[in-house]
């Protein structure tokens, strides 16, 4: 799966184009983040980094968003780090193109806003 592009509020994929925050499962499908989040949707936390990998010890990508505003909290790099997961962690558009330069597997959560 491949990011096109993005811009405040959209994000393109071989799948589609977005207008709300994704998740990327490792096995390539994208999903609306809202159907998979709990909590706020400006802090990626532990569980959600659970759900994001999907069993899995895919890197995982962050895009904090246009603005960079989502922080990754404590608890979820140390989940990532005790399973030995690599994490990126930049401003949403950046993060696109980390995630598209990054060897299988991978997974990401993109906001899409600020």
């Amino acid at each position: 799966m491949t990011v096109r592009s993005t811009g405040f509020g959209w994000l393109e994929t071989d799948a589609g184009r977005f207008e709300h925050d994704v998740v990327v499962f490792p096995d390539g499908r994208v999903a609306d983040r809202y159907d998979h989040l709990r909590g706020d949707n400006h802090r990626f936390g532990a569980e959600e980094a659970e759900t994001v990998l999907a069993g899995t010890r895919a890197r995982v990508v962050v895009g904090t968003g246009q603005d960079g505003m989502v922080r990754v909290a404590a608890d979820a790099r140390r989940l990532l780090a005790g399973l030995g997961v690599e994490l990126h962690v930049a401003p949403t558009p950046e993060a696109v193109r980390t995630y598209n330069r990054l060897p299988e597997p991978k997974c990401a959560v993109f906001h899409l806003t600020c």
